[in-house]
């Protein structure tokens, strides 16, 4: 049956790989793990041969992309994921094959169909065009708001002419029409790789164009370079493309456009000092540590320009635990919030600086209102769970943005965890209090999971809640068995 094929294909990237992304959870789905082969595998595969499934729940979580901008990234229940996932794996499958080449995101037959290796050997075939040939120069681009203007309706034309026929275009189609409806969103859902891939079939004209002008080009998602002999040929180029872009209801955005001299071109790919600082430290060298920590201080002082090197820098720092970076860290958490997860797994790196790190964290939540950076807000629920600080201030915080209805129920999620984690005798009666109340399934796990670490939950509501309809009862059949730890989310 194709169906299971690829639910399984979708499972293991969810559980082995996925879980570890932007949106990590909880428990990284240990209880749809655990009772995969129990039942759940099965429902899943009678829920997905109904064409009309779509999803029931979208949460959009506000992802900073820099200190203002954000991403709208779709956080599906754990059923809803598995479905959509599932109908694009089998839709790529077949229309793989005539994404060019030259496209180096989102393809299919891969363990994880979305890495930093896809994206550093895109750069790398750009930087080898450039090279062949002395009198090229190139261009860059990307389209503005890429995933929240694709055209469904076109989408579903494309596929149909690609040779996706009925149910399957219909179950997709359906299911991103109740997406759209579900949310205050629109186009594709953001933070699934299996957007991604259906991006590269919208994109497929604009690919096709750009290859009729005689020129060539590489495309990560729709990052795209472009390589011609002088300025004019470029911007004609590009002008053409964005033509061919507005029929598909989409524009290049204006602010990452840009055509590049022949030295600005080999600058802009040019990672050798980078390159030159990896072997160094693989080596051993003593000046390695010389040339990286020059490398970041240049970088922080370009403020967003120069973030690229900040991360490259602090994921350097952390695997050699180098404290070089570690006041600048904590010193601007809350206005890198958006690079919330790289500081914070850094500093959690540095074994001598615990306390700094733990009074930071205190003194940012009480010196600052953070209803507003939800990211933050998990980022450092998850940091001190990750950590096993013990904090009094952090675990009345917790309380405070658990019992906010009005708070996305990621961060919440992330606060329930943390009272179970480090519960004392009155949390237990406080959570059970909060469960009976809450109205998100999504915080109700949570709570279920604190509930059981904190040694209060009655066998009596799990067994209810094992033989009821809900989706909770599975996440009552993991607990039923007792784990002796359930793991932290990665």
């Amino acid at each position: 049956m194709a169906k299971a094929k690829y639910l399984d294909l979708v499972a293991a990237r969810l559980f082995n790989v996925e879980s570890r992304r932007e949106l990590p959870d909880i428990i990284n789905f240990r209880d749809v793990s655990s009772t995969w082969e129990d039942g759940y595998r099965q429902e899943m595969l009678e829920h997905i041969s109904n064409t009309y499934c779509g999803p029931n729940r979208v949460e959009i979580i506000e992802h900073p992309k820099d200190p203002i901008s954000v991403r709208p990234l779709a956080r599906f229940d754990i059923k809803d994921r598995l479905t959509y996932e599932t109908i694009v794996a089998e839709v790529v499958a077949t229309v793989d094959d005539i994404i060019p080449e030259l496209v180096y995101s989102y393809r299919a037959n891969r363990s994880q169909i979305h890495s930093v290796n896809d994206w550093l050997e895109w750069r790398n075939q750009a930087r080898k065009i450039l090279e062949g040939d002395a009198k090229l120069t190139m261009a860059r681009t990307d389209i503005a708001s890429f995933y929240e203007n694709i055209d469904i309706e076109i989408l579903k034309d494309d596929l149909s002419q690609a040779g996706i026929g009925d149910p399957l275009l219909t179950q997709l189609h359906f299911f991103l029409q109740r997406f759209q409806q579900q949310s205050h969103a629109w186009g594709l859902p953001q933070g699934s790789s299996a957007s991604g891939a259906l991006s590269n079939i919208y994109l497929l004209p604009y690919d096709e164009y750009i290859r009729q002008f005689g020129v060539r080009h590489v495309r990560y998602s729709d990052d795209t370079y472009i390589f011609g002999y002088d300025w004019e040929q470029l911007r004609s180029v590009l002008s053409g493309a964005n033509q061919a872009l507005r029929a598909r209801r989409l524009t290049l955005a204006s602010r990452k456009t840009e055509i590049f001299s022949r030295a600005g071109s080999l600058g802009h790919l040019d990672d050798s000092f980078r390159d030159q600082i990896s072997y160094f430290y693989y080596r051993g060298a003593p000046h390695a540590k010389q040339m990286l920590r020059k490398l970041f201080v240049e970088a922080a002082q370009k403020g967003p320009d120069g973030e690229r090197d900040v991360k490259f820098s602090l994921t350097r720092f952390r695997s050699k635990r180098d404290a070089t970076a570690v006041r600048w860290a904590l010193g601007n958490l809350k206005n890198l919030h958006h690079l919330a997860d790289q500081v914070l797994r850094y500093t959690e790196s540095l074994f001598k600086h615990r306390e700094d790190l733990q009074n930071t964290l205190e003194s940012t939540v009480l010196d600052y209102n953070l209803a507003d950076y939800p990211y933050l807000e998990r980022n450092i629920l998850h940091s001190v769970l990750r950590k096993e600080i013990n904090s009094k201030t952090l675990k009345d915080y917790a309380w405070s943005v658990l019992r906010d209805r009005n708070r996305p129920n990621y961060p919440r999620e992330f606060a329930a965890r943390y009272i179970g984690r480090f519960s004392e005798m009155a949390d237990g009666p406080l959570l059970r209090m909060q469960y009976e109340a809450e109205g998100s399934e999504p915080v109700q796990r949570a709570l279920l999971i604190a509930l059981h670490e904190c040694r209060y939950l009655p066998t009596s509501l799990l067994c209810a809640l094992s033989n009821s309809t809900s989706d909770l009862r599975w996440t009552a059949r993991y607990l039923l068995r007792r784990p002796p730890v359930v793991p932290l989310p990665y």
